[in-house]
């Protein structure tokens, strides 16, 4: 039996500050929480336990990072401009294949380096054709690091260079030979059509099924990459296994504009129609919603993912986080590898998404309390992430996912005493302020080292791929992809004209 007691200046067992206390400690056998108490006492239960004194500490649950895809080098490290959405995702075209596995491994280092102890791994496919192959080396490179996640298996049939319903006549209107590279056959992105996902979620569950740190949904690509038929096959299997599905939508402007034209219902009142809106949905983004959409995420039980930082580098807009609350709907936090501060710091992020949400109105709802934002942050991205209710909180029998927070930075040089502390941790903490990471009760990061891994390691595989996918195999491709950039930007341009 493996048991270590960790004791540190202070507590924090669950989602809000009330919860907070000093002078407890807590035991972990193996992958449990066995008790919680005095140091005093859980020495004298657990007499050969390591003990790991933790002054100037805080050890809460672990964070969540509820939608991201798996990106250790930022896009900004790989050469890519911040963009409007629709050109970033474009500009792909023009670059060449990186390792699923040396990029994914980085992302999750980083991660568990700052705190976060389970993930949504979003639908992504780096094109190589082996969409399998590479979900199976993103799955290892999170195992190997020892991060729980959830796997999103993607999916699309529609809208791969504009939305729909406008595809056909943008692509009339293209120059003959960028029509003709578009239009040339490549390798397909996902596992093709319903039957083929389903039949990959088979294998995958087959093998991953019963792993601890391991759970499967569905990630259908969103409403305007995604037809009503794959919608409905892959709600009804979804529903029929017991899978989340984890989509985007409304992320940017454009998206809203799409939606409105294919769904003139409301888009979430067709994905409601078409058994796609439950308690085990994942809405990342949802910068654009309407009061009715409000209300089918609220009443279905669904739960929206703030990702602030990177909404504002792409030009998409600012969710309204404090509507959302007033209207009752569950909000997780992610950084999708596109945070503000170009790292993977989701303290940062949850901060700034409590920031923005202060919305300049006397009368007007109120931004999220402490105790909101830190339910965003753990309990809520549990719920996201498929791993509620085992973690998310600290308690005797739920899974050791927990972080040591050095207070150190929050308190130097003063902070006032009647401060509430928790306050002032959402306000002035950092990820880089983690002194330990614990997840399934191993440490997996401690004092500025993951353990068992090598981050110059880490580091060197994920940068040799960046570099070995400068450019793609077809030299023509960059050129391509910047014409295309230019005629996306005119289409997308005259789309938001007619709507003004």
């Amino acid at each position: 039996m493996t048991a270590v007691i960790l004791v540190p200046e202070l507590l924090l067992p669950g989602p809000s500050a009330d919860t907070l206390r000093s002078g407890a400690a807590i035991a972990v056998v193996e992958s449990r929480v066995a008790a919680i108490d005095t140091a005093d006492a859980l020495t004298a239960r657990f007499p050969d336990a390591q003990k790991i004194a933790l002054p100037d500490c805080l050890v809460m649950p672990g964070l969540v990072n509820a939608h991201q895809h798996g990106r250790g080098l930022s896009q900004i490290q790989l050469g890519y401009h911040d963009d409007f959405l629709e050109t970033w995702i474009a500009g792909r075209r023009g670059r060449g294949i990186l390792d699923s596995f040396a990029i994914t491994r980085l992302a999750a280092a980083r991660m568990v380096m700052h705190g976060v102890t389970a993930t949504v791994h979003a639908n992504y496919s780096y094109g190589t054709g082996d969409y399998e192959g590479e979900l199976r080396a993103q799955l290892a490179a999170y195992d190997a690091v020892g991060l729980r996640v959830s796997m999103a298996v993607g999916a699309m049939d529609r809208g791969a260079t504009v939305y729909p319903p406008h595809e056909a006549c943008f692509m009339a209107g293209l120059p003959d030979d960028l029509r003709d590279w578009i239009a040339k056959p490549g390798a397909k992105a996902y596992a093709g059509d319903a039957e083929g996902t389903i039949a990959l979620m088979d294998r995958l569950l087959a093998d991953y099924g019963t792993h601890a740190r391991v759970r499967l949904c569905y990630g259908p690509a969103g409403p305007q990459w995604v037809s009503d038929a794959l919608w409905a096959a892959l709600a009804r299997d979804a529903t029929d296994k017991g899978l989340g599905l984890q989509f985007h939508a409304l992320e940017s402007p454009a998206q809203r504009d799409a939606a409105r034209e294919l769904y003139p219902e409301g888009v979430f009142a067709r994905l409601e129609q078409l058994g796609a809106m439950g308690p085990r949905t994942v809405v990342a983004h949802g910068v654009w919603p309407s009061d009715a959409d409000m209300e089918i995420m609220a009443r279905t039980g669904a739960t929206v993912v703030r990702n602030p930082g990177c909404n504002v580098r792409m030009r998409n807009g600012i969710a309204p986080v404090s509507r959302y609350l007033a209207a009752g709907v569950r909000l997780a936090v992610g950084t999708d590898n596109c945070a503000m501060q170009d790292a993977e710091d989701l303290l940062a992020e949850l901060r700034l998404a409590g920031l923005l949400a202060r919305e300049p109105d006397w009368n007007g709802p109120p931004p999220p309390t402490t105790d909101q934002l830190l339910a965003m942050a753990t309990t809520n991205g549990a719920v996201a992430s498929g791993f509620s209710p085992d973690t998310g909180t600290l308690a005797p029998g739920a899974a050791a996912d927990l972080i040591a927070l050095s207070l150190t930075r929050t308190r130097t040089p003063w902070i006032e005493p009647d401060m509430p502390l928790m306050e002032a941790v959402i306000a002035r903490a950092h990820g880089t302020d983690v002194r330990l990471t614990m997840i399934d009760g191993r440490i997996v990061y401690r004092d500025g080292a993951l353990v068992g891994q090598d981050l110059a390691e880490i580091e060197a595989a994920a940068v040799a791929s960046a570099q070995g996918a400068r450019r793609p195999k077809d030299p023509a491709a960059r050129d391509y992809a910047a014409r295309l950039r230019g005629h996306l930007c005119s289409h997308y341009q005259g789309v938001a004209a007619r709507r003004d």
